[in-house]
């Protein structure tokens, strides 16, 4: 019983901590110095040194390839780059 226990604890342990080692691993916008210390956060501290890896690695968006829209030619405020026109009328008590 004590041996499933441990087992049932240590397996996601392990598991998580390999997964946030392949993350560091496979970084290639950090320096090697810089892999290595974040690999031994994770080993010797091994539940905060995985949650730390899976927070600062996170998963950046692929582009999506595509263009923006071309803005409405007879949209004004698509056009000028501002977001609201001043303008006097004429009935306007000045």
């Amino acid at each position: 019983m004590e041996y499933a226990v441990i087992t049932l604890l240590l397996v996601p342990l392990i598991a998580a901590n390999w997964v946030a080692t392949r993350l560091v691993l496979r970084d290639e916008a950090i320096s090697r110095k810089q892999r290595v210390a974040q690999v031994f956060l994770v080993w010797l501290l091994p539940i905060i040194g995985a949650v730390l890896v899976f927070a600062v690695h996170r998963r950046t968006e692929a582009p999506s390839r595509k263009y923006r829209e071309a803005p409405d030619p007879g949209d004004d405020f698509g056009l000028s780059g501002r977001g609201a026109r001043t303008s006097h009328h004429a009935d306007a008590d000045d």
